[in-house]
Order: C-alpha cells, then sequence, then structure tokens
C-alpha cells in the first residue's frame, strides 16, 4: 500500500516539478525512477521502489507480467486520448504529408538507426532492428508539453502532432513485426510466413474494431443511453473492453484499436466529447506518471552502464542528426513545407512512452529466453528518449525562433461571426502566418469555413460552450463581427479581460455610424457596416494587398480604398510580422514603417503615384 501511495505522490510532485522548471514532465519522472530504482540499489544494496514483485524478499507491485500487462493496457488509454484530438478537418492538404512522414520516415529511421546500432554497438542484426524500430515514435506525451512552450506556424505544428499520434501504433506494429522475426529465428516451431500473417491480422482487426466499437460507442451516447454523470466510466469501460477484445484476437492490435476508436469519435458530433477529453487528460496525466516512474525503476545498474560509453552517444547523435532529418526532408520532399518548416520538424523528435514501454517489454521477454544482446535494448531506448526529449526542450525554443517558424505568444486571432467577410480576413490572416478560429452560432457558415480549410467552432454566443470549445492559450486579438450590435458588444465585454489578450475589436454599431462617432474598437473604417463589409467581400471575392513604400502613403490609400468602397482590414510589420487592425479612429493615427503591408478587400491596387497621392491626401484632410 505504501509503494503505491508513495508512487503516485511522487509521480504529482515530479509533473509539478516540471510544471514549474517549464520542461517536459518526462525528465523528472524518469529522473525519479533511476533515483529510488537502479540509484538507490547502487548506493545503498536495495530499491526503494521494485515494480516486479519479489517473491524470496516479499516486496515489489507486480508479480508475474502483470507490470507489462499494465503497461500495455495504460499505454492502449493514453493513446484513446490522443486519437481524440486527431479532427481530418485539422489535415486538408496536409495529409499526404502526414502520410509519408509515418512511412517513408518511419522505414529511413529504421534503417539508419539500425545500421548504426550494429555497427557502432556490434548488435545483432535482430536486435539491432527491434530498437530501431522502437525509436520511430515520437509519442504525443512529449510532442505536447514541448508545444505548449513554444508557438509555431499552425501547418508545422498540425504536421507534429499528426506524426505523434499516428505513429505511435505504427512503430509498436513494426517492433511486434520484428520482434517476432526474431522468434522465429530463435524457434524452429516460428517461421517468418506466420510473423508476417500475424502482422497483418493485427493490423485489420485493430482497424475494424476500433470502428465498430467507435461507432457503437457514439450510438449509446448521440442517443442518450449514457447519463452523462455515466459518460466518463461507461467510455473508460468501452477503450478497455476494445484493448482486450483486440489483443485477444489478435496479439498487440489493441493499440490501434484504442486510436481508432479516438479517432473515430473525434470527428462526430458527439454530446459532451469534451467532459469525456477533460477526463481522459487527467486519466493520462496519472498513468503517464506512474508508467515513467515504473519503467525507469525497473532498469538495473548493469543494464545502464551497458550504454554509458562512447559508442551508445554516437548511435544517438546518428538518430537525431542524421536519420530523422533524412528521414523528414525526403519523406516531405514534393510537400507545401518550406525548407525552415521541414528542419524544424527534423529537430523536434523527442521519443515518448510508447518507446520506452514497448522496449521494456520486449527487452525483458528476450533476455528471459536467453537471446544474445536483448539486456541493451531497454537502456539503449531510454539513452534516446532522455536525450531528445532534454535536446527538444532546452533548445526547441531557440531552434524555432532561429528557423523563423515560431509566432509571438498571443498571436492567434479569434472571430466571432463566419460570414463571407470573416472567413475572407480569416484567410488571409492564416496566409500571414496566424492561428484563427472561428466561431458561429451557425452551422452552414462553420461547415463552408470547414471546407475552405479554416478552423471553426459551432456554440451559443451566449453560453458557456465557447469556454469548453477553445483554448485561449494563444488567443492574442479578438473580433466580434456578427450581424448583431448587441452580441458583439457582449462578446467584446466578456472576452476582452481574458490573459494574454492584446487587442479586441468589433464592427461599427448601427448607432455609431448613424451619428459619426466610434469607439475605439470599432474596426475597419467609419463606414463599414455588417452588411457593407459583407457584400464588399461577395463583390470583390477576396483579400488584396499592397505595400507602402513610405509610411506616408498610408493616408493617400485609406482615402482612395474608401473612394472604391474598399474596406482596409489590418497593416502587417514587414520586420517583426506584428499585425495592427485599422479602426474607424482616425483621430489615432497608425504606426507604420516603409515596407509594411496593408491588406484590404477590394480590387488590386498599385502604389500610387505622387501627384494623385497628395490629391487623394487633400480630399481626405477636406
Amino acid at each position: 500500500m505504501y509503494e503505491i501511495g508513495s508512487l503516485i505522490i511522487i509521480g504529482v510532485l515530479a509533473q509539478w516539478i516540471a510544471w514549474r522548471l517549464r520542461v517536459p514532465a518526462i525528465l523528472p519522472l524518469i529522473l525519479a525512477g533511476i533515483l529510488i530504482g537502479p540509484g538507490w540499489e547502487w548506493y545503498s544494496g536495495h530499491r526503494l521502489l521494485n515494480p516486479r514483485f519479489d517473491g524470496e524478499s516479499g516486496t515489489g507491485l507486480f508479480p508475474g507480467n502483470l507490470l507489462y500487462s499494465f503497461v500495455s493496457l495504460s499505454i492502449g488509454l493514453i493513446l484513446f486520448e490522443g486519437g481524440l484530438t486527431l479532427k481530418l478537418k485539422e489535415i486538408r492538404g496536409m495529409a499526404d504529408s502526414i502520410l509519408r512522414l509515418t512511412t517513408y520516415g518511419a522505414f529511413t529511421t529504421t534503417i539508419i538507426a539500425g545500421l548504426a546500432a550494429h555497427f557502432i554497438m556490434g548488435l545483432s542484426w535482430q536486435i539491432a532492428f527491434l530498437f530501431s524500430t522502437l525509436i520511430v515514435v515520437t509519442g504525443p506525451t512529449v510532442i505536447t508539453p514541448i508545444m505548449r512552450q513554444i508557438n509555431v506556424k499552425r501547418q508545422v505544428a498540425t504536421v507534429l502532432k499528426w506524426e505523434s499520434i499516428i505513429i505511435d501504433p505504427v512503430g509498436a506494429f513494426l517492433a511486434v513485426l520484428f520482434y517476432n522475426f526474431i522468434i522465429a529465428y530463435y524457434d524452429p516451431a516460428a517461421t517468418v510466413y506466420n510473423s508476417l500473417i500475424k502482422f497483418f491480422q493485427s493490423g485489420l482487426v485493430g482497424i475494424g474494431l476500433g470502428f465498430v466499437l467507435g461507432h457503437l460507442l457514439f450510438i449509446l451516447i448521440s442517443r442518450f443511453y449514457v447519463p452523462r454523470f455515466l459518460l466518463n466510466i461507461v467510455t473508460l469501460g468501452f477503450v478497455v473492453a476494445g484493448f482486450l477484445i483486440s489483443d485477444t484476437i489478435a496479439h498487440e492490435s489493441g493499440l490501434l484499436t484504442t486510436v481508432v476508436m479516438g479517432a473515430y469519435l473525434a470527428n462526430r458530433e458527439v454530446p459532451f466529447i469534451h467532459d469525456i477529453l477533460d477526463f481522459k487528460e487527467s486519466l493520462t496525466l496519472l498513468l503517464i506518471s506512474l508508467l515513467f516512474i515504473l519503467l525507469s525503476a525497473n532498469m538495473t545498474v548493469d543494464q545502464i552502464l551497458l550504454v554509458l560509453n562512447e559508442q551508445s552517444l554516437w548511435v544517438f547523435l546518428i538518430v537525431v542528426f542524421v536519420a530523422r532529418p533524412l528521414g523528414v526532408f525526403w519523406s516531405l520532399a514534393t510537400s507545401d513545407l518550406t525548407w525552415r518548416d521541414k528542419a524544424f520538424i527534423s529537430w523536434v523528435g523527442p521519443r515518448g512512452i510508447v518507446a520506452a514501454g514497448v522496449a521494456s517489454l520486449f527487452g525483458i521477454q528476450l533476455a528471459e529466453q536467453n537471446v544474445a544482446y536483448a539486456e541493451y535494448i531497454t537502456p539503449l531506448v531510454f539513452l534516446i528518449v532522455l536525450g531528445t526529449v532534454l535536446l527538444n526542450a532546452t533548445l526547441a525554443g531557440l531552434i524555432a525562433h532561429k528557423l523563423k517558424v515560431s509566432l509571438p505568444k498571443g498571436s492567434g486571432v479569434l472571430i466571432f461571426g463566419a460570414s463571407e467577410g470573416s472567413r475572407q480576413l480569416a484567410h488571409s490572416l492564416v496566409d500571414s502566418g496566424r492561428e484563427v478560429v472561428l466561431v458561429s452560432a451557425n452551422r452552414a457558415e462553420c461547415d463552408i469555413a470547414e471546407e475552405n480549410n479554416l478552423t471553426a467552432v459551432q456554440a451559443q454566443l451566449d453560453s458557456d460552450e465557447i469556454d469548453s470549445k477553445l483554448d485561449f492559450t494563444d488567443i492574442g486579438y479578438i473580433l466580434a463581427m456578427t450581424g448583431n450590435d448587441e452580441d458583439n458588444f457582449y462578446l467584446l465585454n466578456n472576452y476582452r479581460g481574458r490573459k494574454g489578450i492584446r487587442g479586441a475589436y468589433r464592427l461599427p454599431s448601427r448607432k455609431e455610424i448613424q451619428v459619426q462617432r466610434y469607439s475605439k474598437e470599432a474596426l475597419f473604417g467609419h463606414y463599414v457596416s455588417y452588411l457593407l463589409f459583407n457584400r464588399a467581400a461577395r463583390n470583390f471575392g477576396n483579400v488584396n494587398a499592397i505595400e507602402l513604400l513610405k509610411p506616408e502613403d498610408l493616408l493617400s490609400l485609406l482615402g482612395r480604398l474608401r473612394e472604391e468602397r474598399a474596406i482596409p482590414l489590418y497593416l502587417r510589420c514587414t520586420e517583426h510580422g506584428d499585425i495592427t487592425f485599422v479602426t474607424a479612429r482616425e483621430d489615432r493615427p497608425l504606426s507604420v514603417s516603409a515596407g509594411d503591408t496593408l491588406y484590404y478587400i477590394g480590387e488590386p491596387l498599385t502604389h500610387l503615384d505622387e501627384r494623385s497621392a497628395r490629391q487623394v491626401a487633400r480630399e481626405v484632410e477636406a
């Protein structure tokens, strides 16, 4: 009892330390496990925590192979939570890149890492390639905390998130395949053909059962056969049952089943799905804490000493600086991502719980069968896990800044209303490198936005739905652009005080337009009503941009846009990428420099000649 309680306390404490130090929790968790396991054994001759039950001393937590059953089931639950975040609308236009990264990229890493482990470490071919399949996985448990610390472009963040979740079961499958090959090599009764059959059987069972159980759970929830207060535990029971049934039918297929179940639910309109997601996030946090401590505490001093040498360091360097970059650049060669994006993706490749968990499982099983070099599997994988997490946690922000793929904190834009004009503005902001979320109570408007690769959320504007469906962490600007003046006032008053909000604006009200007196928060121009804004969007059809040759051009351009009933939207600073929205208050001049860009809805304009600029300026001043 004391061991279980101490384990939970240490896990919570390690998570809190990670939060305070702003590092991924995996670092203090693994270090804590090593300290209370092999570290204390090296110091005093016995362990403070022994994950596996020892019959002679009567100490330990899990008898027999129950530790690895717990590890496997826990990873399945973690991957289900990851699957719940996989929304297909996020990857429109990027699906091919993600598919290539999780296939060609994984293949490249497997080959290069396997060759390095064989020729540098001297491992057998079988163990070398089992190791290389284990370290192809990145994992959401470590990618997510790192991405929370740095704000990168949407395309880059999406690729990394999807890769980390999809590659987990793919890597586990590859590892199972090579594990079965090793068993076939040492067991005359087994064959390579049987290993391949088991591999494809696991894939089919995992995908098929995941869809069936996901749909069944969707029906139960959407038809309200499950009351809300039982929703979380019923979902948990379904996931556990799906994992066990799948693994019973086809060995090691449970991980894929749980991912598919989660992804299926994520892409259906499931009532109260945010309740499920909140519960699973908390459960995942606890499971990750327990797993990393247990697995690192289960290692021995001799295993750790096996990889404290120059050869292991060379393998680590090749995995990080050769295998990962080659895999990324090859697999993403035909994508729309820039070389800077690919370089950053190459750098961010921390390994997580799936690599550590499966390595521990296979390492012990192969060692018990006296397979040569099996004792290297667990410590070598843990070396890669610790090293990659440490590098990414400390340098990812700096690398993102140097490669110019990072965005300033609070750079995201939240737009209330998803009309034609709002969608055109959102597209322009996304093209400028901003994260944009559209919120509307109109389902049809949200559907159109999503069909055009925009992030849209349907929610009642006067309800708590917005808070439950949105993450305000990186939102810096709020634009209330609905057709209802009262809604716009309400939304600004309700959300402008949120932490990190740098600017809150709305369309001018009908009263302001009538009396020609405007608040500093009124957008775009003193003549821009909701109807005029959307009429211009329909008539002109797109957002254009013009570079300011000198600061004085701004006044002239605004006057000319007003003449043509076009809509000035925002200025983008060329040097820093900052944006400033145009407002109706002409007594508040905008800060502008030569080379900055003005974005507007209207016909394309060329820069004004000196005479016409002076003429328009005089008209504006008059």
